[in-house]
């Protein structure tokens, strides 16, 4: 992997990361960048540019000519120029990390930055870059705060956060490179990646028991929450939990889900590895609430009775994803 920055080899940059460790303050959900834990170098254009300058300027001295003079001041304090404001375009900025939204192995997780200044200057082209290689473009013109979601790749379950997040700019000029890096607190929960082929779904008896049958009470029995799908019925909308999530949600009454699965660890292959098997029954629980059928899950210390809704599936989604890890 090559330097992000620039005219720095990899192992000195690693060496000035190490470094900047010490001036950094501990993980926070909240950052404020100041003067000293920023820095700043030339960039390849900006190196050229400068010998550019003392080629014209030695030419001038060479020939005596006033004008070459003027001209090699002029381009030189308009360098300089820019390196201060190049500093100053990420001096004194807050940054503020919020939560991620779960997904499935191999996606990107999107962490939402909340960018603000205390002052009234602006902030245009502020790049955020992840430690997966992913980068985010984010101006602050005009206005007090501004968003953007940094993407992050997942390559494994279970608890992942963004780790160390480098913020720069090279604005205005493109002659200087300055940046500071971000230890921001948060973390996000990754589901294992569920399998492309499907899987029979094994019912219980119950189904069709006596049990099953005393759940057929009609639709006035509430039995939980789900996502919209094209059809339901206008009356069975979640209102107050569209309102709170922002998202299409379903009632789901008992009439809805009378059949129950049972997702079990050893409806799975023994001789498959601990992640594929993990996939399959990921794809097992997302059939089963895609269907409306209540659906508990067993796995190795794991059990969770049968229900239905969003909350259930996060909850098994979520003992998937920590199976063998600790939270």
């Amino acid at each position: 992997m090559a330097s992000s920055l620039p005219l720095i080899p990899q192992f000195l940059e690693q060496f000035i990361q190490n470094f900047s460790d010490k001036r950094q303050p501990e993980f926070s959900h909240q950052i404020t960048v100041n003067r000293h834990q920023l820095y700043i170098l030339p960039t390849r254009h900006g190196v050229a540019y400068f010998i550019v300058l003392l080629l014209i300027l030695f030419g001038s001295i060479n020939y005596e000519i006033s004008l070459g003079f003027m001209l090699t001041f002029l381009l030189g304090s308009l360098g300089l120029l820019g390196m201060i404001y190049t500093h100053q375009n990420l001096n004194r900025l807050n940054v503020k990390i919020g939560r991620a939204e779960p997904v499935f192995a191999s996606q990107n997780i999107l962490f939402p930055l909340h960018i603000s200044q205390a002052s009234s200057t602006s902030h245009p082209n502020l790049k955020f870059l992840s430690e997966t290689g992913q980068t985010i473009t984010a101006h602050l013109v005009n206005k007090p705060t501004t968003e953007c979601k940094l993407p992050f790749t997942t390559t494994h379950r279970g608890y992942i956060s963004p780790g160390r997040i480098k913020i720069y700019t090279e604005y205005p000029l493109g002659l200087f490179h300055a940046w500071s890096w971000l230890k921001l607190d948060s973390r996000c929960l990754v589901y294992p990646a569920p399998a492309l082929q499907h899987h029979p779904l094994i019912f219980t008896d119950e189904s069709n028991t006596g049990q099953a049958s005393s759940e057929l009470q009609g639709v006035d029995d509430f039995f939980g929450i789900r996502q919209y799908h094209p059809g339901d019925l206008p009356n069975h909308m979640a209102w107050k939990a569209i309102a709170k999530t922002g998202e299409l949600q379903t009632k789901l009454f008992n009439t809805d889900a009378a059949k129950r699965v049972s997702i079990n660890w050893n409806q799975t292959k023994e001789t498959l590895d601990l992640e594929h098997r993990l996939s399959i029954l990921c794809r097992m629980i997302l059939d089963a609430s895609e269907k409306n059928i209540i659906y508990g899950l067993e796995i190795p210390g794991v059990s969770i009775t049968p229900s239905a809704g969003l909350q259930h599936k996060h909850r098994c989604l979520k003992a998937l994803a920590l199976f063998g890890r600790a939270e």
